[in-house]
């Protein structure tokens, strides 16, 4: 137990021998919603009708 880690290394090996890995990933199987056809909060068209224009320091959007 001297080595490098020592009892945290010893206890950690130990303990996932009992408990297994850590479980990591999303944990739903549903599929994301879709995004772009939300309402837009300023005129109700739907998201993917707009057009955004990103070449400034800030992004413009265009209603339809």
């Amino acid at each position: 137990m001297r080595e490098a880690g020592g009892w945290y290394a010893y206890l950690n090996m130990r303990l996932i021998k009992i408990a297994g890995p850590a479980s990591v990933g999303p944990y739903d199987t549903e599929p994301e919603p879709v995004r772009t056809e939300r309402a837009c909060p300023l005129c109700g068209h739907p998201m993917s009708a707009h057009s955004f224009d990103r070449s400034g320091p800030k992004p413009l959007m265009t209603c339809p």
